[in-house]
This record gives structure tokens, C-alpha cells and sequence, in this order.
């Protein structure tokens, strides 16, 4: 008997569809330009919707105008083009800073070493000779530079037993999410609606094979013709200085005027706008962008009250660089624990239907009877596998954590306070679609230092939990399992089936990663630059005072748990009210300080529209905003390409430039 997951379409709708091969093969083989690129040029793929897949998907898009000409059964229909974008999304998501943060340290502390007598005697002792290269004659030839991508060819059988070991945890923690998603799906893509405004632009990049209502709009083309213009003449003044520029990134900084304190002590604090930041705000709800705005200021007004106190701080709000006042890593940790117990109360009927899928198979296998419950009508995996897959890969970084001295217990809470954060993030990102989540210095080693403290820790443990989990405490900037869930999204609108969906997922990810460890490798040969791993600076954090657990830390999590349920509690007796948790949850962490005001100018351009031109003047907004979009990623595929092209320093439209020299 069908359960009631199962009748949430209706009988009548169109079958299921798979994979083609040639949306499959196309997709595969952009991953190696798309993962090249947001390991090498890490700057453009540092916001929630990533240039590469962009650029991979516009370049497939104007290829299919001459495919069209050849032949239309060559081309690429909506449906290939979406499944494209959804492998490279997903490979670009791991291939940036979950395999940049795992390459750091896994073959750079013999160089360390040197220098650094806590990484000699301290950190290399106590990892696993298969999680980081430790003997400084194997990894030597990477100093002085000027090495082809060939050479790195030959050195592959040195790297990847450690790329190999890191890999399996990666593998895990993505598969673990992906579960997730997978058991969730049903909820959040169809029952809750939730609206996944980051989906927009490929959306409708894609219709009718990139020949949809977007490409004849022709405010979508004023708009693009404006900004790609603005920013190739800002590129070409990158390069030669002498040519004009209009600024649209960082214009002033209100904290340069302040140089006494307590206002002094109010941290970065520019005015910007960065237009396709904007652009994305005009998608992002009122309520969201009034709230990020509202709490950026209350956190910078908390940092001058502080200051009047004289109550020492970082203006820096993550927890490695700023473990006391203002608290504000802590705050956030409570805020995401009641979202996450909000969103569990919202989902309680959906995952109770869940709960008894799962019983009736779980009790089947046992019997030996094979499963009881129906095929999912998506063509997705059963819940009952899913939920098997949770488990098994969760007991996988148990046992990796396990193998490095942390007790099982411990684990268990580290990993579940990740995943409580990875569940509230991508429920964030689904239904308000913030164009940044960047949570710097923000994982479970944060929480779980705080409650229990590091004084009970030896340092063989330390070194371990720094080394090993740096990928899922240092930045959330592309976390994975948003990208996961937005591609079931897509793909349940194009009818296709779950499964494939589920598979070409989990294959992205394994190969985005291997190729992410390859092109970091070939950057070390070819520029001769010793990577950096935050490792270290986590280790000295932890043992250079041991604490037992933080009282006043615990106390401002209480606070920010019991701040977010007054804010739930409050919108659901006033369903008007503007202020929202997530804004909150966004705020506290460094990041919206780039583009707090560009997100200001959205909500009042896109209030003023909505109140005097209506619906049809917002549609028209949202040309404009698409518009915007597509002309600044454009431009950033010209800047990007000519980096890579010529390993030397380009202008970006993102918040941190390009290094300077060799790329």
C-alpha cells in the first residue's frame, strides 16, 4: 500500500525520466576545467553561487546555438542541460574548500617543520602516515617552482595514498549529508515548498534547451550589456591603470574615520555594493535581507559598546581568532540548535512516515522477506537505504576519529553537531537563499571545546581532531549538502529520477575531489608556494591554555538558543514581524560585513518596485536581476580564464583579489 509520502503526486503525472549519456558524459568532463578552476582561482567561488558552474553551463548554452544548426538531435534539451549543472555544481562544491583545507596540511608540514618546532615535534608524530606526508625528501621537489603539470603526473604514486585516506573521510561526510538530503527530500522539495531562490538563474539559463522567455527579455539584455561592460573596462584598468573604472566593489570604509576608541574598535565596516550580490539579494525575501542588515549593525554596535567598557574583544568574530567576548561563534551555535529543533517540529509528520518506511523494511530484512515499502514514485533510493547509508557512513568517520585517539562517544557528538549544522544550513539556503553562508573558524570543534573543554584532550588528540576535521570547521562558504539538495530540486522539476540524481552525486563528489588534490599539487609545482594549513594555528589554540568547559560560552549559547525561539515564537503570533532567525545565524559570522550594503539597496529598490509597479514590475526586476548576474559571471569567466590561461593576476569581481605574481 502506498504510504502517504508516496500520494504527494498525482497518478495522472508524467513518468520519471533518466539520464542521457550525453548529459552524462558532457557533465563528467566539464568537472576537470570547473574543479581546475575553483581550486585554482579559489577567490571566484567563495559565494553561494559559484562561478565555474556558471561558466561551464554559458559556455554549454552558446555551443548548443551552433549544435542546434548542425542538427537539433545533437543538441542539448532543458533536461541535459540541467543534469550537467547539477554534476559540476556538486564537484565544484567539493573540489573548493573542503579539498583545498585537506591538501593544506597533508603535504606541507615536512616544509613546517623546519620552523616550526610545535608542527616537528608536536602535530607530525600523532597523524597517520596515510592522512599526511611527513619525510621532507618526498615532498622537497615541490620548493623553487617552474614544474609543468606533466611532472605532476609522475609524482602521483608519492600523494595519493594520502589523497586516498583523506578521500574515504570526504567521501563519507558528503555521503552522510546526501542520506540526508535523500531521506529529507520529500519534505523539503515538496511538502514544505520551500522556494530555493539560489536555483533561479540556471533555471532559467536552461529553459527550453537556453532558448527560454530570460534570453528574450530585453531588460535581461540592457542589464548584462551594462554590467559586462562596466566590469571588463574595470579589468582592463586592473591592467593598465591609466584607463577610467567605475567602482561597483568596496567603496570606503566607515571604520577608517574612527581612530579613537570605542569606535575605533568597530571592525571592518565598508560600504560596497557588488552587484551580483545585489542582483541575488532581489531573490533573497524581504524579511531575510531587513534581518542580515538589522543584526550586521547590532553586531557592530555591540563591538563599540564592548569597547566603552573597556572589555577586551576581537573584532573578529570566529571562534579560533576570537575565543572570548563577543561571543558571537557561541551565539550562533545556540541560534542553529533551535533552528534545527524548529525545523525537526515543522518536519515531525513527514519524518514519523519516514520512521515507519524505515520500520517496515528494517523488520522485512530481518524476516527475510525483502523490503515492504514501495518505490519511491521519484525514482529515488528507499528510505530505508538511505537511512543505512546514514548510519554506515556516519559509523566511518567515528571510525576515523577512532583511529586517532578520540573516544567513540566524542565522535558521535562531534560528527551530530555537524550534521545539525549542515541540516539547518541547507534548510537556510532552500528557502531564503543567502548569497553568502561564509561561518569562518565555525565546526564542531568550536561547541565541543566549549562544553567540554581541551584540559581532559592529550595532545596526540588535539593534533589529530585539527588535522584530520579541518575541512568541516574552517568555512562553509561551498558547503556540499546545499548543493546536493538544489540538485534534487532541479531534477524533480525536470521529472528526472532520484536515483541517477543520487549516483552521479556521489560519483562528482569522489572525482571532484581527486582532481581538486591533483590541480593543488600542480599549482605547488608550478608556483613553487608552500600551502598553508589553519591545522596548526587550532592546535596552538587548544593546548597552549587548557580549559576545562567555558561557562560563560555555554551561557551565551543558552542565549542565542533562547533568542531564536522568541524570534520563532514572536513570527508565529505575528506573522508580519520582519525579523528573521536566519538573519541572525548569518550575521554573527564574518562575511555579510562585504556586501551588507549592496544587500540594502536590494530591499529598498525591490520594495519600491513591488509597491508601485506590482507583479509585473517585479517580473521585470527580475530580468534585471538575472541580467546582472549573468553579465558579472561572464566577465569573471573572461578575468578567470585569462588567470589561468596566463598564471598571472586578473581583476575578479569577488570580495578577495587574486594573489598577486604567479596564479
Amino acid at each position: 500500500m502506498a504510504t502517504r509520502l508516496e500520494r504527494e503526486e498525482p497518478d495522472m503525472a508524467p513518468a520519471r525520466k533518466g539520464f542521457r549519456f550525453r548529459a552524462v558524459l558532457a557533465g563528467f568532463l566539464l568537472c576537470f576545467p570547473v574543479v581546475y578552476s575553483v581550486s585554482t582561482q579559489g577567490t571566484s567561488g567563495i559565494f553561494s553561487l559559484m562561478v565555474a558552474p556558471v561558466s561551464a553551463l554559458l559556455m554549454l548554452i552558446i555551443a548548443n546555438v551552433f549544435l542546434r544548426k548542425i542538427s537539433p538531435k545533437v543538441s542539448f534539451s532543458q533536461t541535459d542541460l540541467i543534469v550537467v549543472f547539477i554534476i559540476v555544481s556538486i564537484a565544484a562544491s567539493v573540489g573548493g574548500e573542503y579539498s583545498g583545507m585537506a591538501h593544506g596540511g597533508s603535504a606541507s608540514y615536512p616544509f613546517h617543520a623546519k620552523w616550526n618546532g610545535t608542527v616537528k615535534d608536536k602535530i607530525v608524530p600523532n597523524v597517520p602516515d596515510w592522512l599526511a606526508l611527513k619525510d621532507i625528501k618526498l615532498v622537497e621537489d615541490a620548493t623553487g617552482g617552474g614544474k609543468s603539470i606533466g611532472y605532476t603526473f609522475g609524482r602521483i604514486s608519492t600523494y595519493l595514498p594520502v589523497w586516498v585516506g583523506f578521500g574515504g573521510l570526504v567521501a563519507a561526510v558528503c555521503f552522510a549529508m546526501l542520506c540526508i538530503n535523500s531521506l529529507m527530500r520529500g519534505a523539503w522539495c515538496e511538502r514544505e515548498r520551500l522556494t530555493f531562490p539560489l536555483i533561479q538563474l540556471p533555471v532559467a539559463m536552461c529553459e527550453d534547451g537556453g532558448r527560454g522567455g530570460m534570453w528574450k527579455s530585453r531588460h535581461m539584455w540592457i542589464a548584462f550589456a551594462v554590467m559586462f561592460g562596466i566590469d571588463m573596462m574595470n579589468g582592463l584598468n586592473y591592467l593598465y591603470p591609466n584607463l577610467p573604472a567605475i567602482p561597483v566593489k568596496d567603496l570606503f570604509y566607515i571604520d577608517r574615520a574612527f581612530k579613537e576608541p570605542p569606535l575605533s574598535n568597530i571592525g571592518d565596516f565598508r560600504v560596497s555594493i557588488y552587484p551580483f550580490m545585489a542582483a541575488v539579494g532581489l531573490f533573497v525575501p524581504s524579511d531575510l535581507l531587513f534581518s542580515i542588515i538589522v543584526f550586521f549593525l547590532l553586531r557592530k554596535a555591540t563591538h563599540v559598546a564592548l569597547a566603552s567598557q573597556g572589555i577586551p574583544q576581537s573584532t573578529f568574530s570566529g571562534t579560533y581568532i576570537a575565543p572570548g567576548p563577543p561571543y558571537f561563534d557561541e551565539q550562533t551555535w545556540g541560534a542553529v540548535l533551535a533552528m534545527f529543533l524548529g525545523a525537526f517540529w515543522v518536519s515531525k509528520d513527514y519524518l514519523r512516515e519516514v520512521r515507519r518506511d524505515i520500520g517496515r523494511d528494517l523488520k522485512a530484512w530481518f524476516l527475510r522477506k525483502g523490503s515492504s515499502s514501495d518505490v519511491p514514485q521519484d525514482g529515488g533510493i528507499r528510505h530505508s537505504w538511505a537511512f543505512v547509508g546514514l548510519i554506515v557512513s556516519s559509523l566511518v568517520v567515528i571510525w576515523y576519529g577512532w583511529v586517532g585517539g578520540l573516544p567513540p562517544h566524542y565522535m558521535v557528538l562531534y560528527f551530530g553537531f555537524f550534521l545539525i549544522f549542515s541540516v539547518v544550513l541547507t534548510r537556510i539556503r532552500a528557502q531564503l537563499g543567502p548569497p553568502t553562508h561564509e561561518f569562518a573558524f565555525f565546526g564542531p570543534n568550536s561547541i565541543m571545546h566549549r562544553f567540554l573543554g581541551t584540559r581532559w584532550m592529550t595532545d596526540a588528540q588535539v593534533a589529530f581532531e585539527s588535522h584530520t576535521f579541518i575541512f568541516i570547521n574552517r568555512l562553509s562558504r561551498n558547503h556540499p549538502m546545499p548543493y546536493q539538495l538544489e540538485a534534487m530540486k532541479m531534477g524533480g522539476q525536470e521529472r528526472v529520477k532520484q536515483k541517477p540524481i543520487f549516483i552521479a552525486a556521489i560519483s562528482a563528489t569522489i572525482l571532484a575531489f581527486f582532481l581538486a588534490q591533483f590541480f593543488n599539487q600542480a599549482r605547488v609545482y608550478r608556483t613553487g608556494g608552500i600551502p598553508w594549513t589553519d591545522a596548526i594555528g587550532y592546535f596552538d589554540n587548544a593546548v597552549r591554555e587548557r580549559k576545562g568547559p567555558d561557562i560563560i560560552g555555554i551561557v551565551m549559547t543558552i542565549f542565542g538558543f533562547g533568542l531564536v525561539l522568541i524570534l520563532d515564537l514572536v513570527r508565529f503570533k505575528f506573522p508580519g514581524f520582519p525579523l528573521h532567525p536566519a538573519g541572525y545565524v548569518l550575521s554573527m559570522n564574518y562575511g555579510v560585513d562585504y556586501y551588507w550594503f549592496g544587500l540594502l539597496l536590494a530591499l529598498l529598490v525591490k520594495n519600491f518596485v513591488q509597491r508601485y509597479y506590482g507583479l509585473a514590475g517585479y517580473d521585470k526586476l527580475r530580468m534585471v536581476a538575472l541580467g546582472i548576474l549573468i553579465g558579472e559571471y561572464a566577465a569573471e569567466t573572461v578575468w578567470m580564464g585569462m588567470a589561468l590561461l596566463t598564471n598571472q593576476s586578473t581583476y575578479t569581481i569577488s570580495f578577495n583579489d587574486r594573489s598577486l605574481g604567479m596564479q
